[in-house]
């Protein structure tokens, strides 16, 4: 009794957030469930632009869309039913994955969005008409598409007979949290982080030839203004600075510059939260824009200053993916014995 009172005792001191590996495939199964039906009525109703791909020039994708999150909702329910054990780990993964990606492709647009949300206090669509539809379709694709993350990650770790929630073999009566001491990463992912820091500068430096009034540089005879230029500086060091804290140490701990924050952890969501907005988007607009220049689909050219934000974006996004992995695998918490269990 005295046993079962302790293990008890351990559960309830974790919080709900670090339980996410038990309750994951429960809330992506209801979330694709529920997001999936949403779409097949409005289907049904003629709603012909899910996610605004017909304005883009692209076909319809609400009926595919619904049907890939009902399958996902079956999927990730099985992931956490008995009755799916009967299906094989490898096609579960395979299929939580799918889904994850493809929401998570669907909702890249939304970093755009929300900027011009916080600029304008609204959002629009390409020819300026409000869209506040296409901006909630895109937020509920980028929830569902981290929840079956977090689905596909547990299942995986389950299937190996390991921690679901820190990915290592260890007794079950571990259950406090103990996080690596401060470290960088590889030397590759930060090379590869100074390379995306380094993307930037053509970029920069041409706005700043444009702001100095250096013709054929920005488009119609665009000419910033020194605020405007000021305001790029300010938001290229803010990425910096993500970029280079996702691989050094002073990343993992607040520095003594941090002043009463010194000395503590950063606490991981802090720097997580915004690069997993940000780098979808960018990664994945800066590498379409740069294909489609390369190919003269665009008016600009790989040497314009739509080349160069190409590079920025794309060459910036791609980076602060692989550091934003690298600083996951390194600041995961080891799952250690309580106090209680060692009782």
């Amino acid at each position: 009794m005295r046993r079962r009172s302790d293990d008890h005792a351990v559960a309830s001191s974790i919080r709900w957030w670090q339980r996410w590996a038990s309750w994951a495939g429960y809330a992506a199964s209801g979330a694709a469930a529920l997001y999936g039906c949403v779409l097949l009525v409005a289907a049904l109703l003629g709603h012909h632009s899910f996610i605004g791909v017909t304005d883009l020039g692209l076909p319809d994708v609400t009926w595919p869309s619904a049907v890939v999150l009902l399958i996902g909702s079956a999927v990730a329910a099985a992931t956490v039913r008995p009755w799916g054990g009967r299906v094989p780990p490898r096609a579960l993964s395979a299929g939580a994955w799918g889904v994850a990606v493809l929401a998570l492709a669907g909702s890249c647009m939304v970093l755009l969005s929300l900027i011009q949300l916080v600029l304008t206090g609204t959002v629009s669509d390409l020819n300026g008409n409000s869209d506040w539809l296409t901006f909630v379709e895109r937020l509920c694709l980028t929830v569902v598409g981290a929840l079956f993350v977090a689905t596909a990650l547990s299942h995986a770790r389950r299937s190996a007979g390991v921690c679901p929630r820190c990915g290592r073999a260890h007794p079950p009566q571990a259950s406090d949290r103990q996080y690596p001491t401060p470290h960088a990463s590889p030397p590759a992912v930060r090379w590869i982080a100074y390379t995306g820091c380094c993307a930037l500068l053509p970029y920069l430096i041409l706005h700043t030839l444009g702001a100095a009034g250096v013709p054929g540089i920005e488009p119609n005879g665009f000419r910033p203004t020194w605020y405007m230029l000021l305001a790029g500086f300010c938001g290229i060091g803010l990425a910096v600075f993500l970029l280079l804290g996702l691989v050094r140490p002073w990343g993992m701990v607040f520095p003594r510059w941090t002043l009463w924050l010194a000395g503590r952890r950063v606490p991981r969501f802090l720097p997580l939260t915004p690069v997993w907005v940000v780098a979808p988007t960018l990664a994945l607009y800066g590498t379409v824009s740069g294909i489609l220049a390369a190919a003269g689909v665009l008016g600009d050219d790989l040497f314009s200053i739509g080349g160069a934000a190409s590079l920025a974006f794309g060459g910036y996004g791609w980076a602060l993916a692989i550091a934003a992995v690298s600083y996951q695998l390194r600041t995961r918490p080891l799952c250690v014995p309580t106090k209680t269990a060692a009782l």
